[in-house]
């Protein structure tokens, strides 16, 4: 590539006259030329060596082909496209004049007259495009160009033509470490890799757009890539007139309306966007614009003559809407007033004297919060979260609130003795106090679906003014999802017993959900759970996957025929796909669990593990952090992000998340090893070995801990430990089908490659999960010396091409 302007002139000198080399970019290289036919000065933009490389060349010619046919005043065209030595090139005009990034970097914000004729302009070329089925996917200040003051946008489908022809089987927008469309103004569903990108994405990054005109600088400043991607996904953008109070408010809401996290929850046309900026012009004190009339925006030196076409009808386009992400916390600033959206439901304290009732208790709770999240609009603390504050009477409610990030909590007590049930419940706002509403109910113990209707519908309706709830009745009985009392107090004991977790606790949790389903076969919540058991157990036990996949894809897939709606029957085929080494169907599984229950902070956790297992590094610490934004109570939580900021290599991260993990949860064992294992990257040897040692103790039965231990102790030096587990895990192996991973750890950590690869080959055909609950082959350091080592390539392809 260094010598490209010269095989340029070889090759297409019959065509174009080439002059220079241009700056910029990007993800291509620029070059001025003539073409002499026509007696024209046109850019050729050639794919970069780095994009070339995975770009099959025929998709993308296609795809540049939909992008020719756009033709509009505000849309710089594609002329033609080609090939040179196998590397795609495009033919635009040459557009005198600068970027908007470059009159931004000189001038700083627009005049607001100014932005809005210059953002009209920009929607108008959207819009159009978005009629003719094309969505841009890289709006920025690089691709819209200022001539004779004139906004046109250029390279329309080309982010869309380099993905879709760099695509791979995980269908994914990231690629071999490259990111298609730019961090800094990349949509959230973009930045989560998100499958279905569309128009939406292009109004959001408009937005971005907007904002930056308005105030002169970028949304989210100057951050690494990671960085910017993660905060376009769950970061609120701070309001734009916070950063410029002369920006009229009609202007403002809609810049802000824009950026919305969810797509649905944005403008859903550029059209709207247009009638809207007509409404801002006119509140900015000006006349709409004229499509007649010529107007002037100042530069450094004269002012320049500026022609506004005229603006097509309002198109209606029908779009599915899709959930990505839910409405970002908004502030507690209110208990009573309209903005009351946010709500913790507290553990419902067990005061009848009997123990052995905790497991109501802990039902009656989670079903009034499965109810009352029915409600649209409504956003619940996770129950992680909002059990972290179980038997803590002394943490004030604003305390709560404020840690929870809600307006407002739902606390009370349940009593059951002598045939009776006694509810007690209350409504009370964080911010001052005060309690909203409370009743008291009291019924026969039988009447049990009678009370939680009526507690969720009393607290409905209290919301209901500022929800716009048209309807609150049944709620909770379509939640629960089951009218058999027996199979439901079966199925409340066997969720008391999930919620638990551990190696027993998930065992006996099976045995009643197993119950419930018998009691009514069609409890498709009970199916649901009993799925999620099953795929849990081999994590947490040396249980086979074999025995635990057949019953659990069962449940799973009765969940799904009884309930298609059901996320968390998705999301168990997730983990028991990815259990299979079926990488493909696990991440369709996930995606489909997401796009079902956005908000289900497990399914965001377990899609980002997905991610770092199939390389894509970057998009798992955004998922990841969203599943902490969630649940920011959740154990597990902080260990898989501390996993995923090792395997980025990036320690210090990695030390400072993981350290947090195991000070909110010191007792489980998984916090000490991956917190171990930064340390010993980060070369803090001792530290890293003691905090493995203590993962061993908390984990003694798991066998993976020991070969991890064993891989600490070989990198320590302490080589007569490391090979004393050793001898006992081969000496176990010999009658007992125990994790070949484990061995192949020990092996790495004593420099034993050539046994190391014969324990990772067993592994795979073994399909041992402890290489996806301990190890990421495709990216974990401890694999760093044999990475390049073909045996390895051979095994890692091995792996990820299971059926």
């Amino acid at each position: 590539m260094t010598e490209l302007l010269d095989t340029l002139n070889e090759t297409l000198g019959d065509t174009y006259a080439f002059e220079r080399e241009l700056p910029g970019g990007g993800m291509s290289r620029l070059f001025l030329a003539r073409e002499r036919q026509l007696d024209r000065m046109v850019v050729v933009k050639v794919l970069s060596e780095q994009v070339a490389g995975s770009v099959r060349v025929e998709r993308f010619r296609r795809e540049i082909q939909v992008s020719a046919r756009l033709q509009h005043p505000h849309i710089v065209p594609v002329l033609s496209t080609g090939e040179i030595e196998g590397i795609p090139y495009y033919v635009m005009p040459f557009i005198k004049g600068e970027s908007l990034k470059a009159h931004l970097e000189r001038s700083g914000e627009i005049p607001v007259g100014d932005a809005i004729r210059l953002l009209t302009q920009i929607a108008s070329a959207l819009a159009y495009a978005h009629k003719n089925g094309v969505v841009h996917r890289d709006i920025k200040p690089d691709n819209v160009l200022l001539s004779e003051d004139i906004a046109v946008v250029t390279d329309f489908g080309i982010a869309k033509a380099l993905s879709d022809s760099k695509m791979q089987e995980l269908g994914t927008l990231t690629v071999g470490g490259l990111t298609v469309g730019t961090p800094a103004y990349m949509a959230p569903e973009q930045a989560l890799a998100e499958p279905d990108i569309d128009q939406r994405a292009d109004i959001y990054s408009f937005g971005v757009v907007a904002y930056e005109m308005l105030v002169g600088s970028p949304l989210f400043g100057t951050r690494s890539q990671q960085a910017l991607m993660a905060a376009h996904a769950i970061t609120p953008p701070d309001p734009i007139q916070h950063r410029r109070s002369s920006v009229p408010g009609a202007l403002a809401a809609l810049v802000m309306q824009c950026l919305a996290k969810r797509p649905e929850d944005r403008p859903q046309t550029a059209e709207e966007v247009i009638q809207r900026l007509g409404d801002a012009e006119w509140s900015s004190g000006e006349r709409p614009v004229d499509p007649t009339r010529v107007i002037r925006i100042g530069t450094p030196a004269t002012s320049r003559r500026l022609f506004i076409p005229a603006i097509a009808g309002i198109l209606t386009i029908a779009v599915a809407s899709y959930l990505i992400l839910k409405r970002p916390a908004t502030s507690v600033t209110s208990g009573s007033g309209d903005e009351l959206n946010s709500i913790a439901v507290l553990p419902l304290v067990n005061v009848g004297g009997n123990s052995s009732d905790e497991y109501f208790s802990e039902g009656m709770t989670d079903e009034l919060a499965n109810a009352l999240n029915k409600l649209p609009g409504m956003r619940l603390a996770s129950r992680t979260s909002a059990y972290s504050f179980k038997n803590r009477r002394d943490v004030p409610v604003t305390e709560i609130g404020k840690q929870l990030n809600v307006q407002a909590v739902v606390e009370g007590t349940v009593r059951r003795a002598g045939g009776r049930l006694r509810v007690t419940a209350q409504l009370t706002s964080v911010r001052d106090g005060l309690t909203l509403w409370s009743d008291t109910y009291e019924r026969q113990a039988s009447d049990v679906f009678a009370v939680q209707e009526d507690v969720a519908r009393s607290i409905a309706e209290a919301l209901k003014p500022k929800l716009g709830v048209a309807s609150v009745t049944g709620i909770a009985q379509r939640a629960r999802g089951t009218e058999n009392l027996k199979a439901y107090d079966i199925y409340l004991r066997g969720k008391y017993s999930f919620n638990k977790r551990g190696a027993e606790n998930l065992r006996e949790s099976i045995k009643y959900l197993e119950q419930a389903t018998a009691a009514d076969p069609n409890f498709a919540r009970a199916y649901a759970t009993l799925a999620t058991a099953s795929a849990l157990l081999p994590e947490y036990t040396d249980a086979p996957t074999d025995e635990v996949t057949t019953r659990g894809r069962a449940a799973a897939t009765r969940a799904l025929s009884i309930d298609g709606s059901l996320g968390e029957a998705n999301a168990a085929l997730g983990l028991m796909a990815l259990h299979a080494f079926n990488f493909k169907e696990s991440g369709a599984r996930y995606r489909a669990a997401i796009a079902q229950e956005p908000d289900n902070p497990t399914a965001q956790q377990w899609y980002g593990e997905y991610l770092y297992h199939t390389g894509q590094i970057d998009s798992a610490l955004v998922r990841l952090e969203r599943a902490e934004q969630l649940d920011p109570f959740a154990p597990i939580i902080p260990s898989a992000r501390c996993y995923a900021f090792i395997l980025a290599r990036r320690f210090p991260e990695a030390i400072a998340i993981g350290s947090r993990g195991v000070t909110r949860h010191p007792d489980i064992g998984l916090a000490h090893e991956v917190l171990g294992m930064a340390y010993l990257y980060s070369g803090k040897t001792d530290h890293g070995v003691k905090e493995i040692e203590t993962a061993n103790r908390l984990d003694s039965e798991l066998v993976i801990r020991k070969g991890e231990l064993g891989y600490a102790y070989g990198r320590a030096g302490r080589t007569d430990e490391a090979k004393k587990l050793l001898q006992s895990l081969e000496a176990r192996s010999q009658t007992e089908n125990i994790s070949q991973t484990a061995l192949a750890e020990i092996y790495l950590g004593l420099r034993d490659y050539p046994n190391a690869f014969d324990a990772l080959g067993k592994a795979i055909d073994a399909r041992d999960i402890s290489l996806l609950t301990s190890l990421a082959p495709r990216s974990d350091p401890m694999l760093d010396p044999v990475r390049d080592d073909p045996r390895f390539r051979a095994l890692l392809a091995r792996m990820h091409s299971a059926p």
